[in-house]
């Protein structure tokens, strides 16, 4: 068994790991349409990397093509969860476009003559594009996911830049023919798929568990106002807030809950209004 093998082995139990992660608190968040997105494009990059490992079994052409689109199909799907979890609207004919490029580019690379590592450049130039638009998007959402170090659009970015890095190293190496630094940059391509895997997904968990203890320390400080005592006015009935303002019922709980009023009449008003008498007319002068 060849290096090459052992990474993607590794690669794919770690995958295996994220992905079961992602889809169990996908479960447990009752099916969110936000993780859905993260959990379907963790499979998306195992199924990538057990392309790769079976690519020497695989004919040349199909071997060459189907595990790096994968791959791209994979880091689409982020980009669109980046999308869903920053509130913005899933752009599929954008994904669905640079999926399309990127396959007509592969399948270009089949028929010319030209050095691997152009090849990885186009690729990394792909994949980088699409990382920086997972951040750009993550920046929009909630802090969690983009003000750490250690949070998800921070590891778009890292992606981001070895991928530039990464093209750069690649044309130096097609142009001065450096056979030697081409397989250390392939094997160094590997290995960062797992890092980039796993601070993904772990900081995605971490900023989704983040953001629901958020809504939980919201919730639960509702819940005190609400349950300690409030001053009413015996008379019209208003409340006092905790800056001293008197308001209407109403309003206070719509500015310190999420409780939303309807008007309507109760029945002991409704007959109290049809049992008073009609005012006569004002006679005409």
């Amino acid at each position: 068994m060849n290096q090459e093998t052992v990474t993607y082995l590794t690669n794919i139990v770690i995958g295996v790991i994220l992905a079961a992660l992602a889809t169990n608190y996908w479960r447990q968040r009752r099916q969110s349409r936000v993780l859905t997105y993260w959990a379907i494009a963790a499979w998306i990059l195992t199924v990538a990397d057990v392309l790769f490992a079976a690519r020497q079994v695989m004919p040349h052409a199909l071997g060459r093509l189907l595990p790096t689109l994968c791959v791209t199909i994979g880091q689409a799907v982020l980009l669109l969860g980046a999308q869903q979890t920053a509130g913005m609207a899933p752009r599929w004919r954008t994904a669905s476009a640079v999926i399309v490029v990127h396959a007509i580019g592969l399948v270009g690379f089949l028929f010319v003559t030209s050095p691997a590592n152009f090849r990885m450049a186009f690729n990394g130039l792909i994949w980088g594009a699409l990382a920086v638009a997972s951040a750009v998007c993550l920046r929009r959402g909630a802090g969690h996911f983009w003000s750490s170090v250690f949070s998800p659009a921070s590891a778009f970015i890292a992606h981001a830049v070895f991928h530039a890095l990464r093209v750069v190293l690649a044309i130096l190496c097609a142009e001065n023919d450096w056979t030697r630094a081409s397989a250390v940059l392939q094997v160094a391509g590997d290995l960062e798929v797992s890092f980039f895997m796993v601070a993904l997904f772990v900081g995605l968990l971490v900023a989704h568990l983040q953001v629901q203890h958020d809504e939980l320390m919201q919730t639960h400080a509702e819940v005190q106002t609400l349950s300690g005592l409030l001053p009413i006015c015996a008379w019209c009935k208003k409340v006092r807030d905790d800056d001293g303002y008197w308001q209407q019922v109403d309003e206070y709980f719509c500015r310190h809950s999420n409780v939303r009023f309807t008007h309507g009449v109760c029945q002991d008003c409704m007959d109290r209004v049809s049992e008073e008498p009609v005012p006569a007319p004002a006679p005409r002068r």
